[in-house]
């Protein structure tokens, strides 16, 4: 069989930047004290229905749960919602209407933040929409404030939809937790002492704690590192925050 005479040297080879997509298993979802009545709560929704308005004071992983529970019950059809569209918001309505009319029950997913009059417009008559056709509905959204959408939408929220909040954890524990799972979900395997520092170092919040994961997991590959010292993530985390203020 022919070959090749010329060897390659290791040093040579280039690492593939893979992308590892994070695969939701409802196993990997950490309960604890800031999302259990929340979890309970829509444990029941998928059994007798209802309208829910799920929010959070900060990042709580309520994207996370609504992709686990859609595993978990196909009759629950979720729904993305983009802010940046140029679409009217009628069109937007038959949209969706299209994606979730053979669901039994409705879950959408809002970023969070303002919501254009156009998408904001769009959800107030999607929830009318809900309501005349009788499908229960979960509608998960962090606004901004309390002008973050169309008055009609934030009048409906107020107004007519059960309020439900889940919360970060609270504790160092659980927040190691969450993103050891984060870590497991994206087959990095990360050391504890390394979760550690991110801990001492930034603050305890999952939107600040999860973008710096994900930066040292980058880098970490990029420079072919498989055991990473308190200093290499020290430097790492002061320079990505350097970064970041920048920008």
């Amino acid at each position: 069989m022919p070959h090749s005479s010329a060897s390659i040297n290791p040093a040579q080879q280039q690492t593939l930047a893979l992308n590892i997509p994070a695969h939701f298993n409802y196993g990997d979802w950490i309960r604890h004290a800031g999302v259990e009545q929340a979890g309970n709560r829509l444990a029941l929704w998928l059994v007798h229905g209802g309208r829910i308005w799920l929010t959070s004071p900060h990042m709580s992983g309520k994207s996370h749960l609504l992709r686990l529970l859609q595993q978990e019950h196909p009759r629950m059809g979720l729904l993305h919602v983009a802010l940046v569209t140029d679409r009217s918001a009628l069109h937007l309505v038959e949209d969706w209407l299209c994606m979730l009319h053979d669901k039994a029950f409705w879950a959408v997913d809002v970023p969070a933040g303002d919501v254009p009059v156009n998408v904001g417009l769009a959800l107030f008559h999607l929830l009318e929409r809900a309501r005349d056709m009788h499908r229960p509905l979960l509608l998960a959204w962090r606004p901004a404030g309390d002008l973050s959408g169309p008055p009609e939408l934030m009048s409906r929220l107020k107004g007519s939809m059960e309020h439900l909040e889940s919360h970060a954890p609270a504790c160092d524990t659980d927040l190691r937790r969450v993103l050891q799972s984060v870590a497991c979900s994206r087959q990095w395997d990360i050391q504890a002492h390394a979760l550690d520092t991110m801990l001492q170092w930034l603050p305890r919040r999952l939107d600040v704690l999860l973008p710096a994961l994900l930066h040292l997991e980058k880098v970490s590959l990029a420079d072919r590192r498989k055991r990473l010292s308190q200093n290499w993530i020290r430097s790492q985390l002061e320079q990505w925050n350097q970064d970041s203020l920048r920008h």
